[in-house]
């Protein structure tokens, strides 16, 4: 089983929710919110947001995106 690993690619300034879902079911994950958002790529092509505050962290799914662009 692939294990993805995380390799920062870019770092911007906080744009949106990586994991709108789950913030809405806990609203404590939602403090990582405002700062930064950092993408990290795998060496398979898949990529992850993810949000940094005042030490405070929230990672996104992997997504690859070979397979969302297929379906």
């Amino acid at each position: 089983m692939h294990r993805h690993r995380a390799k920062t690619t870019k770092t911007v300034g906080w744009t949106h929710c990586v994991t709108p879902v789950e913030c809405a079911a806990n609203p404590k994950r939602g403090i990582a919110h405002g700062n930064r958002t950092d993408i990290a790529t795998c060496s398979c092509g898949a990529t992850r947001h993810s949000e940094y505050n005042g030490g405070r962290i929230n990672h996104g799914p992997w997504i690859n995106e070979e397979v969302h662009s297929n379906a």
